[in-house]
């Protein structure tokens, strides 16, 4: 999650175990934020792993990573792909770099060395919107073009794909964000909401309330920014939890 103030990205962590209990008293809209510390650094997109690294695209183009204390432990830059747009770092060991401009997936090791490289266009690609990591260490890609959810692997074949999705849904899906959670993966579109599919990329179910760009899955909970809050739903539950942000955040 990340939060401007100034010219900086505070960097927020929140303890999963916290928010849930807090969910479960239906205490909506107190704040369980706690500043555990802040980065210096202007950035242009932020995240954070399981083990509490924080990773930035920072405002020349690097990608860095920083470990629980705030320290930088690595670095990555490549300025012959554009501006990467997007890190997914849900397996701390395999990390996805999108480049969106030039359609091309980058994997790199825990220490930010490069492991691996994928031009989607010249892989049969040419229209795909939003990227994510598999959990079983393939890539999610969406297929405009064809409408289709895939999975292909880290040299660009398919392995499996979705029905097409104008058969399904009512609007063109226009999708940008995936995110996999080991057992569902979801697909945002911020006029229809967010969509959830099995790993065979089979429609489970929609949450058409949920509408937004950007999120995250938290074991049972789909998070996401909403005006002034932090916003949780449970996957499973009609529960919901919304965590005002601090005046600064923006």
């Amino acid at each position: 999650m990340r939060m401007k103030y100034g010219n900086y990205f505070l960097v927020f962590l929140f303890g999963l175990v916290a928010t849930t209990a807090q969910a479960q008293t239906d205490k909506a809209g107190a704040d369980t934020c706690h500043l555990l510390y802040n980065i210096p650094r202007q950035a242009v997109f932020a995240t954070a792993d399981h083990l509490s690294n924080i990773y930035l695209i920072a405002a020349d183009n690097s990608i860095e990573k920083y470990d629980s204390t705030g320290l930088r432990v690595a670095r990555f830059t490549n300025n012959r792909l554009g501006q990467a747009s997007f890190l997914d770092v849900t397996n701390p060991l395999k990390i996805l770099v999108w480049f969106a401009d030039f359609q091309t997936v980058v994997t790199l090791d825990r220490t930010l060395n490069e492991i691996g490289q994928l031009n989607l266009n010249e892989a049969g690609f040419p229209a795909v919107r939003c990227v994510a990591l598999a959990q079983d260490g393939n890539i999610w890609v969406y297929d405009d073009a064809g409408f289709r959810l895939l999975k292909i692997s880290t040299s660009g074949t398919i392995l499996l794909e979705s029905q097409p999705m104008n058969m399904v849904f009512p609007e063109r899906m226009a999708a940008t964000c995936i995110r996999d959670n080991g057992e569902m993966v979801f697909i945002s579109d911020p006029e229809q909401g967010i969509s959830a599919f099995d790993q065979y990329g089979y429609l489970l179910r929609t949450y058409p309330d949920l509408k937004t760009n950007r999120f995250e899955v938290l074991q049972n909970w789909l998070a996401f920014l909403d005006k002034d809050f932090l916003r949780f739903e449970h996957l499973n539950r009609f529960q919901a939890l919304k965590i005002v942000l601090p005046a600064s955040a923006g």
